[in-house]
């Protein structure tokens, strides 16, 4: 089912989750036990403000989402949507060449304009009469906008305090992965602190709205911690990628004249072998149809019949490493690759299955 979009001028659209209708109910559930311990509030009343109070905060998210898509804009980022959840909101945009100031910048808004309603609401609370519903809402209103300005601070991913950090160290360290990694793992660690506090506070009160809280923890911290999880898988490929060379993926290949029998081939590793042609070009030995050769018809079979050949596009010239590597590889994937050196000489082969193993972390053979 397609969500629902609120639109605000020219701004990118508000997707509206139905998970948001959950998070306004367990908000106002959270804080009902409290609004309706004021004196002079009927039940009525308490219940009105608690969910009054749940939809304000629903808001409040909305304007610090809108922080966040604002301060990318002025910076020339590409803001997607901005997406209201059971979690929250996040805003989906694309950096381009943002540089790392303007990531801090962009992430600090956010829980900056939460700080001005929170002291927003504390100003207006002198304004109307004590003990009043209007008055319960304006307390919590402006208490739960500071938490949550603090909260989003917190200097770990995926919070907004975490990117400013990473932003920070990357600065620093001129290691963007290593910033990542960091921050992740302080993101870890602040998810076990959520739920530690949460089961700390409940502890013999084990009550419903005790379990109503202990739950709601349990949720953010998996949130939180599936967050730098992710975080972390990403700062490893851009690493590993960091780190790819081509020449480390070469397997060095002996030339082989396609005319040639493939009786010469016995003893020798087909991987090893490239064969070269006039008319085909390039080729690789196909293990498969080099078995099927019959031992009496090896002599007079020539290895062009059991040869693969590259495709023009098949080819990658030295040096090429890095991002550039990868790029030109998805741009022409085949499991296969002709290796030029500079100087335009056939050097070797290098399997795509090799680079990817390294991308997941796991060997390759060496040059």
């Amino acid at each position: 089912m397609k969500q629902p979009e609120l639109r605000l001028g020219a701004l990118p659209p508000i997707r509206i989750s139905l998970g948001t209708l959950v998070t306004v109910a367990v908000l106002a559930l959270l804080v009902h036990p409290a609004v309706a311990r004021v004196e002079g509030i009927s039940p009525g009343t308490a219940l009105a403000v608690a969910v009054g109070i749940g939809l304000f905060m629903i808001l409040s998210v909305a304007v610090h989402e809108l922080a966040h898509t604002v301060a990318a804009l002025a910076f020339g980022a590409k803001v997607d949507h901005i997406a209201l959840t059971l979690w929250g909101g996040h805003t989906q945009y694309s950096g381009g060449r943002l540089r790392s100031w303007h990531s801090i910048v962009i992430s600090v808004v956010g829980p900056l304009s939460n700080a001005v309603l929170g002291a927003g609401a504390a100003l207006a609370d002198p304004l109307v009469p004590d003990g009043s519903a209007a008055a319960a809402f304006l307390f919590f209103a402006s208490t739960l906008n500071y938490a949550l300005a603090v909260f989003n601070l917190l200097p770990g991913l995926p919070m907004d305090g975490g990117r400013a950090l990473e932003g920070l160290l990357a600065v620093l360290t001129r290691r963007q992965a290593l910033a990542t990694q960091i921050t992740a793992w302080i993101g870890r660690g602040i998810a076990v602190l959520v739920v530690a506090y949460a089961l700390w506070r409940t502890v013999g009160s084990m009550d419903g709205s005790g379990l109503l809280v202990m739950l709601w923890a349990v949720l953010i911290a998996s949130m939180l911690w599936q967050g730098a999880s992710s975080a972390l898988r990403t700062a490893r490929l851009d690493e590993a990628v960091a780190r790819a060379d081509l020449a480390r993926f070469v397997r060095p290949a002996r030339r082989i004249d396609a005319d040639a029998p493939v009786s010469g081939l016995a003893g020798l590793d087909p991987s090893t072998l490239l064969v070269g042609d006039e008319t085909i070009g390039f080729a690789l030995i196909d293990p498969r149809a080099l078995a099927a050769v019959p031992v009496g018809a090896q002599g007079s079979t020539p290895v062009r019949a059991v040869s693969t050949p590259l495709p023009p596009q098949a080819e990658l010239r030295l040096p090429l490493e890095g991002s550039a590597l990868i790029t030109a590889m998805l741009a022409r994937p085949y499991p296969v690759y002709l290796v030029r050196s500079a100087a335009g000489e056939p050097i070797g082969t290098v399997a795509s299955r090799d680079v990817n193993a390294h991308l997941r972390g796991r060997s390759a053979p060496a040059a």
